[in-house]
């Protein structure tokens, strides 16, 4: 069975812009490796947090309602106000 070339490249472009998990130490830390480079806006974002000092680069990741989970560019201005926003929601 050929698998059509469209949705192999999906598949492979879905696995990119994903979070990957690293196990350093034993401990599971969820790592950027590709950055979702379109903007998403903050009403689909349930939450966000940075990820591990640990991982090669750093990232964003925001979860959206869905509970999908996008790794971003924390150097991204929309980015820094999607954590601003959410910092000020903590306090």
């Amino acid at each position: 069975m050929k698998v059509p070339a469209a949705a192999l490249v999906a598949l492979l472009l879905a696995a990119a812009c994903s979070p990957s998990e690293a196990h350093l130490d034993g401990v599971p830390t969820t790592c950027c490796f590709t950055y979702h480079q379109r903007p998403v806006p903050r009403g689909l974002v349930a939450s966000v947090y940075v990820t591990s000092s640990r991982c090669t680069q750093p990232g964003v990741v925001l979860v959206t309602k869905k509970k999908k989970e996008l790794c971003v560019d924390p150097q991204a201005p929309w980015v820094q106000a999607h954590l601003k926003h959410f910092q000020t929601l903590k306090n």
